[in-house]
């Protein structure tokens, strides 16, 4: 087997939200199990192969590769009339497919995977050359469109989201059905893709879970370990750490200030809320109320702010794929509190690993957590143990090696979604 990876770009951590932590992840897990032929990756950014042991610096400065260029105008107009004009399917490939395809030929690769929305146009192609094809989903991407269209700040703003579902659902209806298989980060993302797809196209859908390197997951002392003569700081810190460049984040981060804190802070004053992470359109700003609201922006590392969290929240209502920000948190052994929502696709129990609450229970919660530590700390560990078992590299490498070989059930061959 000799394995290729085709990339919006190649993550150097630190890592800025859950989509550069699963490009790490896959890069990273591909790495070890393509073994001493090595992994062969093209970066789409920079329009060429790179490696991994040198891989090109990362500059927090530069744009992400965008995986849909918005149209205006009468091309906007046509693309809405057409709702399948082909131009508008992957324009980060124009420049470079054909070079892509001669390196991978060069390469003598047999298995390729591809990260959609950005590469997976390539599929059929790779398919009639002979190549075993798998595609990376970090979300049912055009389902997620379509709620990003609902929480869009202006007209415009919806009507681009409007457009890259359509294209999205394009991609995914003509090019999944060529992949060997497609990967997707939970069971409840399985059957919307399969809604998306329609029952009849064949798909061939595996589960491969987000999943965290433990070992940069070091849990800090619970303070019963501490000792009886070592003073432990109390941190009520509320921290909620996130990509705040995306819809659904910046909705929960402004619930989070302007609902639920108040309600905490008249029970636990000394609370305070802690936004953490890359605020590019400065969407969250505007929330800054020091000392009871903190706006980081960009840090070079979450793990230190979720460390000291008493409590992560997670109160989302939108977006789909599996939340990274309740794997980190309770990876280092925090209480976490999320909605239903939050907690899809994760093997969470509700008063066994995190609190799942509807939004008007969350400050209630986050005050219960607060006050009686025992049970944060019981609930940290309890989610500690679960990712190691179930989200841990560990524990997904063998799924991933049995899906490149082949092996195991998918979705298509079980029937089930």
């Amino acid at each position: 087997m000799r394995l290729a990876l085709i990339t919006p770009w190649v993550v150097v951590p630190p890592m800025i939200g859950g989509l550069q932590i699963r490009f790490y992840q896959l890069q990273c897990l591909l790495a070890h199990l393509a073994g001493a032929q090595g992994l062969a990756v093209w970066d789409l950014r920079e329009g060429g192969p790179v490696s991994l042991e040198e891989p090109p610096l990362s500059d927090p400065r530069r744009p992400e590769l965008a995986a849909f260029g918005p149209p205006h105008g009468m091309r906007a107009l046509g693309l809405r009339l057409r709702h399948l004009w082909p131009g508008y399917v992957a324009p980060s490939l124009a420049s470079q497919r054909r070079r892509l395809l001669d390196w991978l030929a060069q390469q003598q690769a047999t298995h390729v995977v591809l990260v959609h929305p950005y590469a997976s146009e390539l599929a059929p192609v790779l398919k009639r050359r002979g190549l075993h094809v798998f595609i990376d989903c970090h979300n049912v991407e055009s389902e997620l469109a379509l709620q990003l269209a609902e929480l869009a700040g202006s007209p415009r703003e919806a009507e681009e989201a409007r457009l890259r579902h359509l294209v999205f659902r394009r991609r995914e209806r003509r090019c999944f059905p060529a992949a060997d298989e497609v990967w997707l980060p939970s069971e409840e993302d399985v059957h919307r893709q399969r809604q998306v797809c329609g029952s009849g196209a064949g798909l061939r859908l595996r589960v491969v879970p987000n999943a965290l390197d433990l070992r940069q997951y070091e849990p800090p002392p619970m303070p019963e370990a501490a000792g009886a003569d070592v003073a432990v700081e109390e941190s009520l810190d509320i921290v909620y750490p996130a990509e705040f460049g995306y819809g659904p984040n910046v909705e929960a981060a402004a619930l989070l200030s302007e609902r639920i804190l108040p309600a905490v802070r008249r029970h636990c004053p000394r609370a305070r809320l802690v936004l953490v992470g890359r605020d590019r359109y400065g969407l969250v700003a505007c929330l800054r109320r020091e000392p009871e609201v903190v706006v980081t922006d960009t840090v070079p590392d979450v793990r230190p702010y979720l460390a000291r969290a008493a409590v992560v929240p997670v109160p989302l209502r939108h977006g789909s794929g599996t939340r990274y920000k309740i794997l980190e948190a309770l990876a280092l052994a925090r209480a976490v509190v999320t909605t239903p929502r939050g907690a899809e696709g994760l093997a969470l129990r509700d008063g066994e690993h995190v609190l799942i609450r509807e939004l008007e229970d969350f400050g209630e919660a986050i005050v219960t957590l607060l006050r009686d530590r025992r049970l944060a700390c019981q609930l940290g560990r309890n989610g500690r143990l679960l990712v190691e078992e179930r989200y841990s590299w560990e524990a997904l490498a063998p799924l991933l090696r049995a899906a490149l070989e082949g092996r195991g059930e998918t979705s298509g061959q079980s029937g089930a979604c």
